[in-house]
Order: structure tokens, then C-alpha cells, then sequence
């Protein structure tokens, strides 16, 4: 479902923009992101941001699956720096809801010009999630690709079951297949990517499914025009 807002409106409510979204659960998240792209240009109209939001669930081992909402933002190039402040604020507020005493947050990506992935040990801060989303989400060699977060309790290490020569989060079914056996608390997987006249931006949330309403109306409040 899309839905147009002014992007230099204060937050608000996307009036039911996630609330009646249509549940993909084969989804294939961020991967390729240029088709992602490609499709929301396709439906670009006037001078506003536009949301595309969708949910679904990722299924987790032996556990109960997570839910999975797909948040896309297409941002006039004039919103990119409100709308990437607005998108961290967000985020640190999903972590608030989510956070457990010993959650340490990791991020993974991948470079085009390296042979391995990047594997960051981000802290145990939400601050230090914020400042490092806000850097990702502005930074020029991360267009087009796909950066995964995961909160992860402290006794459970990346390097158990990530080789960082091997992975590679842009691959076939990446980064789910990694997630679904990541034994992660929740995590996420961003995107942008820049053209023409406007930015689009890719934010893929797995949370617990009993949290979902709630983490539903912190994106709605946080991305929303108040409309």
C-alpha cells in the first residue's frame, strides 16, 4: 500500500498505511534493491514522500516466527537529511521498546570494493546503534546496498555463525537466511539509494510478533504527516 505525506511535516499518523499493508511472507528483503527502486519510481507523483509499507513473518529455527514490516520511503532530495534524523529517532525508539538488559546491537555489510564483509560489534548503547544507522543511511558507498542489524544477547558471539570472507548480504535470500538463524532478539536490514530527484530508503524491521502493534504505531508516529 502507498501513500503520499509532506516530509517536512512534523510526525504523525500514516492513517492505517501499516495497519491494512498485505503480509508477503516469501519476501526476499532488499535483495535486489535496484528493483525495489525501479518499482517505487514507477509510482512517484508530485513533490512528497510517498510510503510503501508491507507485513509478513520470517520464520525462526524452532521458534515462533518474527514479524517482518517492510517500511519503503521515496524523499524529495530537499527531506533526505530530515527524513534520515526522523528514521534514526525512529529506530531508537523501536530499540527502547525492544531492549533487554544484555542486548548488544552488530552490524554487517559489505563494502562493493572489499572481499569481505564488514562485521561490527556496534555496543551495547542504543546511542551508539543511532550514531552508527544515521552514519549508514547517509553514507555514499552503502547506496544500493544492505546493511543488517541484529540485537543479539552479549553470550551470543557473530563470528559463531558468520564468516565474514564468505557472507555477503547482498547474496540470493540474504540477509533472511543469516537472520532466521541468527538467534537475534529482533534486527533489521536498510537500504537507500539515491536518483534523480529524490532518495529512496528501505527499512525492513523483524521484532517479536506479540510486539508488533506497538512497534506498528512508533513507525506510524515517527514516519507519518499527522494526516
Amino acid at each position: 500500500m502507498t501513500r503520499g505525506t509532506d516530509p517536512t511535516a512534523q510526525p504523525g499518523t500514516m492513517a492505517g498505511c501499516l495497519r491494512s499493508a498485505i503480509g508477503l511472507a516469501g519476501l526476499v528483503v532488499l535483495a535486489p534493491f535496484a528493483i525495489a527502486v525501479r518499482s517505487l519510481r514507477a509510482w512517484r507523483r508530485g513533490p512528497g514522500l510517498r510510503l510503501e509499507c508491507r507485513r509478513g513473518e520470517l520464520a525462526v529455527g524452532d521458534g515462533p516466527p518474527l514479524a517482518r514490516i517492510d517500511t519503503t520511503a521515496d524523499v524529495p532530495s530537499a527531506a533526505v537529511e530530515a527524513f534520515r534524523r526522523r528514521l534514526t529517532e525512529t529506530v531508537v525508539r523501536v530499540a527502547e521498546a525492544l531492549r533487554r538488559p544484555d542486548d548488544v546491537y552488530h552490524l554487517l555489510a559489505r563494502d562493493p570494493s572489499a572481499e569481505e564483509t564488514d562485521v561490527l560489534p556496534v555496543g551495547p548503547q542504543i546511542q551508539e546503534l543511532a550514531e552508527r544507522l544515521h552514519l549508514v543511511l547517509g553514507r555514499p558507498p552503502m547506496a544500493g546496498r544492505t546493511a543488517v542489524w541484529m540485537a543479539l544477547p552479549r553470550s551470543r558471539r557473530v563470528a559463531e555463525f558468520v564468516d565474514p570472507f564468505d557472507y555477503d548480504p547482498e547474496a540470493a535470500g540474504e540477509p533472511e537466511r543469516l537472520l532466521a538463524g541468527s538467534g537475534m532478539r529482533w534486527g533489521m536490514a536498510t537500504g537507500f539509494a539515491p536518483g534523480g530527484p529524490s532518495v529512496v530508503f528501505r527499512i525492513v524491521l523483524y521484532v517479536p510478533a506479540d510486539a508488533t502493534p506497538a512497534i506498528e504505531k512508533l513507525l506510524e508516529a515517527g514516519l507519518g504527516d499527522g494526516r
